[in-house]
């Protein structure tokens, strides 16, 4: 959102965007650090669904949340060309920025709706719960406003471990921290394992074996999910 103001009060007219931590510097190119301003993303944002729809503003946020390097050029040349064309910006697919956000903010979306399914809480020797994930996107944040509101009453932590992040809740607020790719996840207590161990013996026997249908199965529960849930591990 602050490239987007940058471009449009400021002149700046960028040939790459760069994340802080990723960046590449070059002899051929002049760097400029755009520095997050709330204010400034406020006014942008605001501007994507007063100027362009709602679904533009929906797109650009699960697009910037994807994993793929060039999302940023991507979002700046969609969202200029939405202020230009407007809420029909969206129907022309024959622009690859547009195309493009399209496609990356659909990944991020079934991403983050199947986690949403996925994701297994453990209850912890602290009293709080834990969820570790290893998703291909940046998709905490969707994540931790679906789990704020519905466990709004309990602490707990959601650890991507693909990115290092954790969303931190405590009940009422929730924060977002980096992790330590060597920190273990923590220990749970002996009901959870309990509980774990009937729901994984639940799970089995739910099973009928002349139904079994792997590929079907594939589709609904992807493999690089599994790893983190209960019933598989």
């Amino acid at each position: 959102m602050c490239v987007v103001y940058a471009y449009y009060y400021e002149g700046i007219a960028p040939m790459s965007i760069q994340a802080a931590d990723a960046q590449q510097p070059t002899l051929i190119q002049e760097e400029y650090f755009v520095v997050t301003d709330p204010s400034r993303a406020h006014k942008v944002n605001d501007a994507l669904w007063r100027k362009i729809s709602d679904e533009a503003q929906w797109r650009v946020r699960c697009a910037f949340f994807s994993g793929a390097p060039e999302r940023f050029e991507w979002l700046l040349h969609y969202v200029i060309l939405g202020f230009k064309l407007g809420g029909a910006v969206d129907s022309h697919l024959q622009r690859d920025e547009v195309l493009r956000v399209h496609k990356i903010a659909r990944e991020v979306s079934r991403e983050a709706h199947l986690l949403k399914g996925f994701c297994r809480f453990e209850e912890t020797e602290q009293g709080i719960f834990y969820c570790g994930i290893t998703p291909l996107h940046h998709v905490l944040p969707l994540l931790a406003e679906h789990f704020a509101d519905r466990l709004m009453n309990e602490s707990w932590v959601i650890h991507d471990k693909t990115h290092h992040r954790a969303a931190v809740y405590n009940g009422a607020e929730c924060a977002f921290v980096d992790v330590n790719p060597d920190t273990a996840p923590p220990a749970v207590t002996g009901d959870e394992k309990k509980i774990q161990g009937l729901w994984t013996m639940y799970f089995n026997t739910l099973a009928i074996e002349a139904r079994k249908n792997p590929k079907l199965h594939r589709q609904m529960m992807p493999l690089r999910f599994r790893g983190d849930m209960v019933e598989f591990k």
